[in-house]
């Protein structure tokens, strides 16, 4: 899916998702079950949820190049293809 969005707007996206799989990385590696690991996590799923919100199918774009870029994984539980719609068995 092409996003409808212009490259501006999906850049500073792409950095977002960036800092936060840093930041749950940092946190993750110190203290894995730590209140601000799961704070970090947590907010990396919002931050998913709402580009599914705004870009549907589109936003896996997104989620692939914070990814990419940072060279980081998805905070487990999140890797789950059906975690946002609250089915998932991971």
């Amino acid at each position: 899916m092409h996003l409808i969005a212009n490259q501006e707007t999906i850049d500073r996206l792409v950095v977002q998702g960036v800092v936060l799989l840093k930041a749950f990385h940092e946190k993750h590696y110190n203290d894995p079950r730590g209140n601000e690991s799961e704070f970090l996590r947590g907010s990396f799923a919002g931050w998913r949820s709402t580009l599914h919100t705004e870009y549907h199918e589109g936003a896996e774009e997104i989620v692939d190049r914070a990814v990419a870029k940072s060279g980081l994984s998805i905070p487990r539980g999140e890797d789950c293809p059906t975690f946002l719609r609250a089915e998932h068995n991971c």
